[in-house]
Order: C-alpha cells, then sequence, then structure tokens
C-alpha cells in the first residue's frame, strides 16, 4: 500500500480512536522516534547484483561498483496514547524498493484496544513476526550484523499484515510469554525476476510465540495463506497456492556475548528450508561475529503439476553465506559495523542474485561482499 492510501485509512483510524479516548483523558500523549543506516557495498559478482531484499531493483555487482541500496534507510515513528485502553502507533519508512524509487511508504500503523492487563487487539497495518528481528528488521542498530542473514529472512518477504491480532502476555514465574494471533492480508512489490511485479496474500492466518527466559529467547511460528506469487519459490505461475511457513529461532545472550540460530520451512507447490547460526563477543565498545547462513534446492511437490523447467529454476535459489563482521558502538545511539560475506551459489542456482542476464548460468560461483554501514536511532 502506497504511503498516500494508507495515510487516509490512517486518518480514519485516528478519527475513531479521538473519539473512543476523549472521555478518558484530555489529550493524547504522543511520542516520537526514529532511526537510520547509511550503508554502501561492494560486490565482486560482475554478472548479476547482489540484493537483501526482492523489491530492490539493483544492486552491487553488475548494475554498481558501490551501492547504497541494501543497507540505506531513514524512518520516522509515532505512538500516541489516546486513552487508558487505546493506542496507535505509525512508522513510516524511506529506503530504496522497486522503482528506483526512496518514496516513503507507511510500514506500520495500527490502533490497539487493551481488553485486560495481560491482553489486547491490535487492527491495522502489523509486523508479522516470522522470525527473531521481524519487527526490528529495518533497525539495524538493534541486532550486530549489517543485515539479518538473506538465506533465511528472504524466505518471507512481507513484513506486514493488514489485519487484526491478538496478543497475549503470560508470566509463569520464571519467565514470559508472549503470544499473537493474526488474520488479514499483505501486498508487496518486487523487482525479483522470479517473482514477477508483486506478491499478494489472502487468508492470511498466523500464530507466533516469544518465550524469555532470562538470557535466554525462543521463538516458534506458523504462518498460512493463499498466495498468488507468480514463480516465486514454488514453480507455479497465476494460481492461488497454500503457503505454510514453520520457522523457530532461538537466541542466548548473558551481556559479554551472544549466540542465536534460526530455521524455517516453507512449503506451498514448493518445499524449502533455510537457516543459520551466529555468535559474537563484547569487547567494550567491539563486537565481532560470526554468521553462516544456507537455504536448501528444496522439491516440487507432487500433488501439483509440474512446472516447466524455466519456473522451476527461477524457484531454486540455493546459496550459502559464510560472514565476518565487526560492531563499534562509538557514541551514543550510534554504531559503525564492516562485514565481509563469502556466498558460494549451489551447482544448480543461481541463487538470490538479481538481474543475471537471460540463459546465464553461474552455478557453483563463489564471491564475496564487502558492506560498511552507519546506524542510528533517535
Amino acid at each position: 500500500m502506497l504511503m498516500r492510501n494508507s495515510s487516509i485509512a490512517l486518518l480514519g483510524i485516528l478519527a475513531w480512536v479521538a473519539n473512543a479516548g476523549a472521555a478518558d483523558i484530555s489529550q493524547p500523549q504522543l511520542t516520537f522516534g526514529g532511526f537510520g543506516s547509511f550503508g554502501v557495498s561492494h560486490s565482486t559478482m560482475s554478472s548479476g547484483d547482489y540484493v537483501a531484499d526482492g523489491s530492490i531493483p539493483r544492486g552491487p555487482g553488475l548494475s554498481d561498483f558501490l551501492s547504497t541500496a541494501n543497507d540505506s534507510r531513514i524512518a520516522a515513528h509515532m505512538s500516541a496514547q489516546m486513552s487508558q485502553k487505546v493506542s496507535v502507533v505509525i512508522q513510516i519508512d524511506s529506503e530504496y524498493h522497486t522503482g528506483n524509487s526512496y518514496a516513503p511508504e507507511v510500514e506500520f500503523v495500527n490502533v490497539k484496544y487493551a481488553l485486560a492487563p495481560d491482553t489486547s487487539v491490535r487492527a491495522g497495518r502489523i509486523a508479522l513476526p516470522t522470525f527473531l528481528e521481524s519487527e526490528n528488521r529495518d533497525i539495524g542498530y538493534t541486532y550486530a550484523w549489517i543485515h539479518p542473514p538473506v538465506e533465511v529472512y528472504r524466505q518471507e518477504p512481507a513484513s506486514h499484515s493488514d489485519g487484526f491480532a491478538l496478543d497475549y502476555t503470560l508470566h509463569d514465574g520464571s519467565g514470559v510469554h508472549s503470544l499473537k494471533a493474526m488474520i488479514g492480508r499483505a501486498s508487496i512489490e518486487t523487482s525479483d525476476a522470479a517473482t514477477g511485479d508483486s506478491m499478494t496474500s489472502k487468508n492470511l492466518r498466523g500464530i507466533f510465540d516469544t518465550s524469555e527466559y532470562g538470557p535466554a529467547v525462543f521463538h516458534a511460528g506458523y504462518l498460512q495463506r493463499d498466495t498468488n506469487s507468480g514463480d516465486f519459490l514454488n514453480g507455479q505461475t497465476g494460481a492461488w497456492v497454500k503457503d505454510r511457513d514453520l520457522s523457530f529461532g532461538v537466541q542466548y545472550d548473558p551481556g559479554d556475548w551472544f549466540a542465536k540460530s534460526e530455521w524455517i520451512q516453507r512449503k506451498s507447490t514448493y518445499k524449502t528450508s533455510a537457516m543459520y547460526v551466529s555468535a559474537g563477543y563484547r569487547v567494550k565498545k567491539f563486537t565481532p561475529y560470526l554468521t553462516y547462513a544456507q537455504n536448501s534446492q528444496g522439491s516440487i511437490i507432487s500433488d501439483y503439476p509440474a512446472p516447466s523447467a524455466e519456473a522451476a529454476r527461477l524457484a531454486n535459489r540455493a546459496q550459502r553465506t559464510t560472514s565476518i563482521g565487526m560492531r563499534w558502538d562509538f557514541m551514543k545511539d550510534t554504531d559503525l559495523k564492516f562485514q565481509l560475506d563469502q556466498v558460494k551459489l549451489s551447482d544448480t542456482s543461481n541463487g538470490f542474485l538479481a538481474n543475471v542476464p537471460a540463459n546465464v548460468t553461474l552455478y557453483g560461483s563463489k564471491f564475496y561482499v564487502i558492506s560498511a554501514v552507519i546506524d542510528f536511532i533517535f
């Protein structure tokens, strides 16, 4: 949804919320903030572009020697406490996306109503909590990497759902459980040759749980929807297909060091999986880290008609990446990061490279990506 349409919807939401909260407080309690990243990267692959997201039309490699496309953005958010039970949140992001534009877009806008101290319902555009870092995916300051591992996080291109969510928090004495149930739909534009111009999901339903026990965090999610996604990881064009995602994540962060891992299985007409493991050690203001990520070649599910050879080729994105990086928190609310990725394509795949010329196969190729970024919050 473009920012113009979302803004119209927001006005209606705010008007309803203002009426709902007028009896409790004389005026809304507003909180403003924001975040940003300014990054640059270079890829040694000259026959395709390394892009961290399918909505990015070009990047380092074939199109640009140096590119700011993958890791540069600026965003602002506002929260408004309209009454003791009603609140509103909106976040607007500006980053490089389809159409070679940095035009601002509404990433999230929703109304929250507290049914009880531990239970609430939200309506509007809501973050899809598929992964550990889904809800702060764009906020580079909140994690050690340049960006979340491509092999895993590109499995779920939709970052939000337009619909409803029920949130419940349970304290069991030893930990905290945050449960979310969601229904809605999602639509995104993409520049990816394998996805077409857009991806739309309807009848979206998901349930997610995040459990915290001291420094340990466990995350699980299940998402099901009907997707009209062109050739996107399923090898079938035009038809609505049932898409099911099952994801798990674990993180342990006692302060001086961290370790985390996530896994996802996607199943539609095409079944594939991906995972990563990552760890780092904090030495004063410096955090060196290592990451290994991979996604499988996958297979066509026999219940569906066999796709064309070209569709099957595009659906196969198998690759693996080994990364080494360093984060330096050199000033308050600001960090500087450097990262070196070694990307190895499978023997049957062009991986997630974009803009590879027609009939060019880069199977088995190895290349390197060098990136630097400054992240900040305000």
